[in-house]
């Protein structure tokens, strides 16, 4: 179902972004390359609910990948928005990256995480350099010239070692699991990893990686998931 100010604003849809604008209600997944209208489709669906009266600007989510591309898609919305004559108040939708939404979810429930009052939230740069400051509670020294049982300097430690903490995290592997293993390196990542996580919430810090993993903790215990999901009626996500 398409609402007629669309219709008539945006007569060029093909029969792909018809169906994806016209979705209601329900899961959908759309594949397709760029270039193809993935992110349109995405800002007249959101409009066209609006439209449609199925829910309010405060229920809506819209994430993507940079806060370049939400500062974008806020932009379009805006402007399809007045295209449309759409009259309501757009300052209450919510639209941001994966790790900005994450973060305004920690910020309200942080008292049920680790984490503390102000903490602070590092990127890739930072992620680093919190690294390299706290290499010898993390990495330690090398053995048989060797970081980790793995690299040869401490910058290239400190970068891999990383990449690796952030894997572990994304895929909730349990490091418990990985210094059970019996292999020596997996068995000195899971304890770098484990001290890792001890510094960085010791330092009431935050990586991009746990702002998802903290955010998924709180949604899987009933007692927190309800107030946190309770005015979202619809999440869309761009580049997912």
């Amino acid at each position: 179902m398409i609402a007629t100010a669309i219709e008539e604003a945006y007569p060029e849809l093909n029969d792909e972004q018809r169906a994806v604008v016209g979705h209601i209600d329900g899961p959908l997944l759309v594949i397709a390359g760029p270039g193809s209208g993935k992110t349109h489709s995405i800002v007249l669906r959101a409009l066209n609910l609006l439209l449609l009266e199925k829910g309010s600007p405060r229920e809506f989510v819209l994430c993507t990948f940079t806060e370049k591309a939400a500062l974008e898609m806020r932009d379009r919305i805006a402007a399809a928005a007045r295209k449309v004559d759409y009259s309501g108040d757009l300052s209450d939708l919510t639209v941001s990256t994966i790790h900005g939404f994450c973060n305004r979810i920690l910020m309200q429930y942080r008292h049920h995480t680790p984490l503390g009052h102000n903490y602070e939230t590092l990127d890739e740069l930072t992620q680093l350099l919190f690294l390299f400051e706290h290499f010898d509670e993390i990495i330690g020294s090398p053995s048989a010239d060797r970081y980790l049982r793995h690299w040869k300097t401490r910058w290239t430690a400190i970068e891999g070692a990383r990449g690796y903490f952030d894997k572990i995290t994304e895929e909730l592997v349990d490091p418990d699991s990985l210094v059970a293993s019996g292999d020596p390196f997996l068995v000195a990542i899971g304890e770098a990893y484990k001290a890792y996580r001890r510094c960085l919430f010791g330092d009431n810090r935050v990586d991009f990686a746990h702002l998802q993993s903290l955010v998924l903790d709180l949604l899987s215990d009933p007692e927190f998931a309800e107030p946190v999901v309770r005015d979202i009626r619809y999440l869309l996500v761009d580049e997912y």
